[in-house]
Parts: structure tokens; sequence; C-alpha cells
């Protein structure tokens, strides 16, 4: 069975390579800032890919939003299992353009990796997905398991209609188990399932302290400076070591068990490791020992500014700004609550603000923090199809990044095996610049949901 799978999967490759480089040359962001059309642009493509590979009850599952869901289906028999297979069309920004090698929505091939916003996260997912389906039903025919698609169009913009379209069409997508294609693994070359995802959260805050901005010569010294007292608010949040300092934050939290440390602990993750893939600064320490990076990114809490703004850079002058804004994003670990915790720092830091200065503060949407038990027999039947396609042991991991869709499904289709796998790896630079898919475990990845399928058969 496997020879068969690599033969016919090798066989097509060339052609999966080429899908995925049309749905890539489509600049899907999500964000409202951007031109929607594309996204509405890649939901058609993708729509039109499973039109012509035979798939049936082709349509857009519309959010709020307007950016469309794709559904489609292929149902073999009411004694077959149903699996429900999850990817994202939409991407990322680019960010800073001028430092891409190449084009971002033109995918270039260099050496074994093909480089494009979106060849990783999640576009890849959608190809497996599909090519998959068409590998199982070739060699299968109406044998194998029921399989329902559903590819979202706003996951990277917080998919903030999804559980809409999960409450609303939860009959049509009901099903046994679901794969989220929109993980990774440990590292090139090591199929890897994820077991725990880091929630997320995030709020904006505004200081301000005058109507306008002035002249700091003439005004600056009995006005506070809001940028000055932003920052101040800001680092009473953690301390030197980055451990959060708002009283019980951390209530409810769930600890890693003994077995999860020490399958941890057998990855062998050392600090030069991470220092390598994350880029780190030589002379920069962390502020965790090496023995707990593992757990810090995958089963701890962690507080990011990821935007401030006072003034402008390239507009620079002498000037007492009125106001400064922040953006804080919050990495919950399992047990924490989005909500909770999104107001806690909101309250915690409107008590630190000085000189009465004017504070407002908005929660955007988060998700919660999720685990899965590995014990259901889909979870080792999964194992052992990426051991046979990767040819190498398959890992169970944590992820420190957030998918919103894995609580949701639990909570529309109650306990079922939620499998998290993926096709990013360290070096793949999903949200950055030049990000990547490593094409060997893109082929590999075929194989092994070809496998999976043919296992439920």
């Amino acid at each position: 069975m496997l020879l068969n799978v690599e033969k016919t999967t090798h066989a097509n490759f060339d052609g999966y390579i080429e899908a995925l480089k049309r749905l890539v040359r489509i600049p899907s962001i999500s964000f409202d800032n951007f031109d929607q059309k594309f996204v509405q642009q890649s939901a058609e493509a993708v729509k039109a890919m499973f039109e012509e590979a035979g798939l049936k009850n082709v349509q857009f599952l519309l959010p709020p939003s307007g950016r469309a869901t794709v559904y489609a289906e292929s149902l073999t028999s009411p004694d077959k299992p149903t699996i429900l297979l999850y990817a994202h069309h939409d991407v990322q920004p680019t960010m800073r353009e001028a430092l891409w090698n190449s084009a971002p929505f033109e995918p270039e091939i260099r050496g074994d990796r093909i480089y494009g916003r979106g060849t990783a996260d999640d576009k890849a997912g959608i190809i497996t997905h599909l090519a998959a389906f068409k590998q199982a039903r070739e060699l299968l025919g109406d044998k194998g398991p029921n399989l329902k698609f559903i590819i979202e169009g706003e996951e990277e913009s917080g998919s903030a209609g999804f559980a809409e379209i999960l409450r609303e069409h939860a009959k049509l997508l009901k099903c046994d188990a679901v794969i989220v294609a929109d993980l990774g693994n440990f590292a090139k070359g090591t199929p890897s399932i994820t077991t725990t995802l880091r929630g997320m959260s995030a709020v904006n805050i505004t200081l301000r302290s005058t109507k306008t901005p002035l002249h700091s010569g003439s005004w600056s010294g009995p006005i506070p400076d809001p940028a000055q007292a932003l920052c101040r608010m800001i680092a009473s949040l953690t301390d030197e070591r980055g451990n959060i300092a708002i009283p019980h934050f951390e209530d409810g939290l769930v600890p890693p068990t003994p077995e999860e440390l020490e399958s941890y602990r057998s990855l062998g993750y050392s600090e030069k490791t991470f220092r390598s893939e994350s880029g780190v600064l030589d002379k920069v320490s962390l502020t965790v020992p090496e023995g707990e990076i593992l757990e810090s990114l995958w089963r701890r809490p962690s507080i990011v500014v990821t935007a401030m703004e006072s003034g402008n850079r390239s507009n620079a002058g002498n000037v007492l700004q009125d106001c400064a804004y922040a953006r804080i994003g919050i990495r919950l670990a399992p047990g924490m609550n989005a909500d909770r915790c999104s107001q806690m720092l909101v309250d915690f830091l409107k008590a630190q603000v000085p000189n009465g200065l004017e504070f407002t503060a908005e929660i955007e949407d988060g998700a919660n923090p999720f685990v899965t038990d590995t014990q259901h027999p889909f979870f080792k039947k999964m194992s052992e199809a990426m051991a046979q396609a990767y040819k190498n042991d398959t890992k169970f991991i944590g992820c420190g990044a957030s998918i919103p869709g894995a609580e949701l499904f639990r909570k529309t289709f109650g306990d079922i095996p939620i499998l998290l796998t993926g096709l990013e790896d360290p070096e793949c630079a999903a949200h950055g610049e030049n990000e990547s898919l490593y094409l060997p475990d893109f082929e590999a990845g075929i194989v092994a949901e070809t496998l999976f399928f043919m296992s439920l058969a």
C-alpha cells in the first residue's frame, strides 16, 4: 500500500506544486486595510479546484465579514467515518517587502523549498487535503471514508465569523473527526502531531494627555509625556525574567504532566538550536534555562507588545505628542480564559495610569487554549501513517501559536478527535518575510494523509 501511494504522489507531485502556485499568486490578505477582493478571488479559485476534482455540494459559507469559507464533500457511505478537513486560504500581510528575496506573491522554487506568502501557512494544507482525497479515491474507489472540506477565509485575521459558520451549518459539517492542516513539524523530516495550543488575545491601549500635539520647547515639563507614561505602564506587566506580574493572572493554569515533560525532553531541543532558528542575537540572554524552552513556548503564557506608536518615525520633530498607543498581545496557556485574562490586563494597566491621563482600551476577539486527548485510535492511525510517509518516528508536540477553529470544532461537535497536523517547519518563516515550504515534507504530508484515509477504509 505504501509503495502504491508513494508512486501515485510522486507521479502527480509536479501538478500539486502548480496548483499551490496558482493559489499563492492570489494576495488573499484578510485584514480590513487590504483589498478584500483578493480574498474572494482566492475562495473562487479553491471552489474551482474542488469542482474540477469532482467534489460535490461545493459552496461558499459566508461569515458576517463576507470573507468566504469554501465547503465541499465526498460522501461514500453512512457506514464509514466522516472526516472534516480544515485549512484556510487567507494569508498574512507581506511585512517588509524589501526583505523578500523574491516577490511574495510570485512563487519561486529555490533548492528544495518553494517561496511565497501562503506556501506553508496555509495554502499547502489545502492542496494536501485535495491531493490525498484524489489519491484515496483513485486507489480505493468508494471504499474510503466520507470527506468534508472546510477552507476558511479569515483565519489570519482572527476567525471572528467562524463560530457563526459552525453554528449555522453544524448539520452540514457533522463529522467523526477533524484534521486541522494548519500547524507544522518539529523539524524538517520529523512528522509531528500537535496536542496543545496556546490561546491568544490582544488589547489596544491609548493614553492621552492633551487635545493636540504641542511644541516641546514651549510646553514640555509640566505636562506628562504620554509615551513615557505608557512605557512605564507596559513595563509593569512583567518582571525582568518575563514573569507576568498581574495578580491571579495564571490562576487555573494546567501544567504539563510528567509524561508530557518527558516527551518534551526526548526531543533533544537545545538552546543553540533555538537561537539558530529564532535568530536571537548572540549577546541576548533568554528568560528561561535551556531545559524549559519548550515548556515556556507551549505551556506558559506570555505578553508581547506587538505595536507602539507616538508620533511618526519618518516625520519626527520637536513635538510633545498628545497621545501614545500600544497593541499588547497575550498568549494563553492551557487552563486560561481569553476574556478573563484580557480584562485583567486592562484593569491592571488602568490602575497604573499616572497624572490622570485619559486611558482607553479596546479588547479584540480572542481564542482560548486547546488541549486534546491522544488516546483515540485515529491518533494511532495518523501517527503510523506519518511515520511510514516520512520514514521517521512521529512526535507529539505542543505549539505556542493559536488556531481558533480547534476549540470551536470541539464546542460544535463535542469530544471528537481533532488532529492538528501541517507542513510548517522552523525554517519556513510563516508570518515573516521569505515564507517557504519544504518540498520533501509537502510530498510526505500528502502520502501520510492518503495512507490515513486508506487505513479507515
